[in-house]
C-alpha cells in the first residue's frame, strides 16, 4: 500500500488541543481509495507532525525524579485528569515551551512548577517518541534526574496535583494496587526505577 496525504480539515478551534480529519489517497493493488483518518493534535495545521515530518523535537517531557537520601525514593504525583474523570498516579510531566526550550530545561521547569522540587543532573533517557500514534501526533521524551531540594509548587489554575516521594521498596505495592489508575508510561518508568 502507498499512503499519500491529500488534505487536512481542522474540525475544532480550541486553545490546547484540536481535532483534524486527514484524508489519504491509499493505493492498493493499483486502485486508489480516499481514506479519512481522525487525529487529535496540539499543533496548528502548518505545524502538524504529518505535515512537517519533524520527529526530533518532542511536544512534552515525562520526568523520572528521584532522591537518594534518606532512602532511595521516586517523586510520584496524583493528578486529576478530566478525560478520565479520575485521579491518576503519574510522574511529573509537561509541555515544552514554544521556541528553543530544550527537553532538559523543560523538565527542570515543569518539575519545579508541578511539585516544587529542584531537578538536577538531568539526562535524556528516551528520545522524542509517539505517545499514541493511532490517535495523536504527540511526541514525548523521558528524562531522569535527581532531586535534593523541595520548595513550593507553582500550579496553574485548575491544576490539581499532589506530589510525594515513594521509597523504591514500595513501588511494587503501588504498581499492584488494583484501586489505583496509573499512566502507562509512568508505570513502565516506575518498573525500571529500581535500577536508578
Amino acid at each position: 500500500m502507498k499512503w499519500t496525504l491529500k488534505r487536512i480539515e481542522k474540525e475544532t478551534d480550541h486553545r490546547f488541543l484540536n481535532f483534524y480529519t486527514f484524508t489519504f489517497d491509499v493505493e492498493q493493488d493499483g486502485e486508489h481509495h480516499d481514506h479519512p483518518y481522525y487525529v487529535a493534535s496540539r499543533h496548528e495545521e502548518k505545524d502538524l507532525t504529518a505535515v512537517t515530518k519533524s520527529y526530533a523535537r518532542p511536544d512534552g517531557v515525562r520526568i523520572i525524579a528521584f532522591k537518594r537520601k534518606p532512602v532511595p525514593s521516586l517523586l510520584v504525583i496524583e493528578e486529576f485528569r478530566p478525560p478520565l474523570n479520575a485521579y491518576v498516579t503519574n510522574l511529573p510531566a509537561g509541555l515544552l515551551d514554544e521556541g528553543d526550550e530544550d527537553v532538559e530545561t523543560a523538565a527542570i521547569r515543569e518539575t519545579l512548577e508541578e511539585t516544587g522540587a529542584k531537578l538536577e543532573n538531568v539526562r535524556l533517557l528516551c528520545p522524542s517518541s509517539p505517545t499514541s500514534a493511532g490517535l495523536s501526533d504527540e511526541l514525548l521524551s523521558i528524562v531522569v534526574g535527581e532531586v535534593n531540594e523541595v520548595f513550593e509548587s507553582r500550579l496553574e489554575e485548575f491544576e490539581d496535583i499532589h506530589a510525594r516521594f515513594v521509597p523504591l521498596s514500595e513501588i511494587p505495592d503501588l504498581l499492584n494496587d488494583p484501586n489505583r489508575l496509573i499512566a502507562l508510561d509512568a508505570r513502565l518508568c516506575m518498573m525500571m526505577a529500581k535500577d536508578l
